[in-house]
C-alpha cells in the first residue's frame, strides 16, 4: 500500500469521530511515528510503498483512535516543554497548562539563582521537589532547564515513579525519585527552595463534561477528588510547604479553573505571602504561586485550624 493511499484511507476512517483537520493531523502523526515519514515526504513521494507490517500497525492504531484512545498512549510518548516524555496509561498525558506552570516556576527560580553558578547565593544547592510527579515531565523539564539544581520527584504510584525515572534517564538529567503519599504527611530530610505540584483536582461531578478519551484511558486516581473536599491535596501541599520550604521559598500548583479563589484563600489563610492566581493561554485560572512566609504556622492557633 502506498503512503498516499494509506493516508487517505486513515483520514476517511477517522472522520466520523474527528474533524477533518484532526483526522488529517492524526494520520500524519501515525505515519511519522510508525513509518518515520514526514508530511513533506507524503507530498513529495506519495507513491512510496509501505511494508505490510507497517501498514498493519497503522491500521491497528486507527482502530484504537476510533475507540478514543489518546494518540500519546498509542505512540507511547508526548512532548513537554520540548522534551520527549514516555507515557503509559499509568500516568497522565502532559497538558499545555502544565507546561505554563513549569515555565513559570523555572523563570522564578532563575531570578533567584546566581547567573554564574546556577545555585542559590551562598553556594548551597537549589532544591526543587515535584509532588504528584506522574510521568516526571515537570521534574525532567526543570532539571534540564536548571542543571545545577537538585531535583526530587515523588508519587504514591510505583508504576508512575518507574516511568518518571525512565524519563529522567531518557533526557539525560538527574531526578531523585521517591515514593510518598502526599496525604499521609510525607517526611523529607532537607529544606527546599521550590515545590511544584499538579495534584488531582477534577471534581467527580465534572466527569460529565470530560471527553471519553480521558475517562476511558487516563488514571482516575491522578485526576479526581470528591466534590465535598476538592481542596484536600492543596491542604496537604500547604502542610508540606510549611515543613520544608526555606524562608523565601516558593510554591507553584496547577488548579481547577473553577477553584482559583478557593485555592488562593487557602494559601492566604495559611499565612503564605505573594499568593497569585495566574490565567493560562486560554484565559482560565489554572495556576497559583505562593511564597514562604510570614509567621510559622505553629505560632498561630487560627492558622493551624486552616489546615
Amino acid at each position: 500500500m502506498t503512503v498516499a493511499t494509506l493516508h487517505r484511507q486513515a483520514v476517511r476512517q477517522l472522520q466520523p469521530a474527528y474533524s477533518d483537520d484532526e483526522a488529517r493531523a492524526l494520520s500524519y502523526a501515525l505515519l511519522s511515528h510508525f513509518a518515520g515519514l514526514s508530511r513533506a515526504h507524503l507530498y513529495a513521494s506519495p507513491d512510496t510503498n509501505l511494508p505490510p507490517a507497517t501498514a498493519d500497525r497503522i491500521q491497528v492504531a486507527v482502530a484504537a483512535l476510533l475507540r478514543y484512545k489518546p494518540l500519546q498512549y498509542i505512540t507511547g510518548e508526548a512532548l513537554f516543554c520540548g522534551f520527549p516524555i514516555t507515557v503509559t496509561d499509568d500516568v497522565l498525558i502532559p497538558r499545555p497548562e502544565t507546561e505554563e506552570l513549569t515555565l513559570w516556576a523555572a523563570d522564578s527560580a532563575k531570578q533567584r539563582l546566581s547567573r554564574s553558578t546556577g545555585r542559590r547565593k551562598g553556594g548551597a544547592p537549589f532544591t526543587i521537589v515535584d509532588l504528584c510527579t506522574g510521568s516526571g515531565c515537570i521534574a525532567v523539564a526543570l532539571a534540564a532547564m536548571l542543571p545545577a539544581a537538585d531535583v526530587y520527584a515523588c508519587d504514591r504510584s510505583p508504576a508512575a515513579l518507574e516511568i518518571a525515572q525512565r524519563n529522567a534517564i531518557r533526557n539525560g538529567v538527574a531526578v531523585h525519585c521517591f515514593r510518598c503519599d502526599l496525604l499521609a504527611a510525607p517526611a523529607f530530610d532537607r529544606k527546599i527552595d521550590c515545590l511544584i505540584a499538579n495534584p488531582p483536582y477534577v471534581r467527580q461531578s465534572e466527569k460529565a463534561q470530560m471527553h471519553p478519551n480521558v475517562l476511558r484511558y487516563e488514571p482516575p486516581e491522578a485526576l479526581f477528588v470528591d466534590d465535598d473536599d476538592p481542596l484536600i491535596f492543596y491542604r496537604a501541599i500547604a502542610r508540606f510547604a510549611k515543613c520544608h520550604l526555606r524562608a523565601g521559598g516558593t510554591g507553584f500548583v496547577e488548579i481547577n479553573e473553577a477553584l482559583g479563589g478557593d485555592v488562593k484563600a487557602l494559601f492566604t489563610s495559611c499565612r503564605f505571602t505573594n499568593v497569585e492566581v495566574r490565567r493560562d493561554m486560554n484565559g482560565k485560572e489554572r495556576m497559583v504561586a505562593f511564597s514562604y512566609p510570614a509567621p510559622p504556622a505553629a505560632t498561630s492557633p487560627a492558622n493551624r485550624g486552616a489546615l
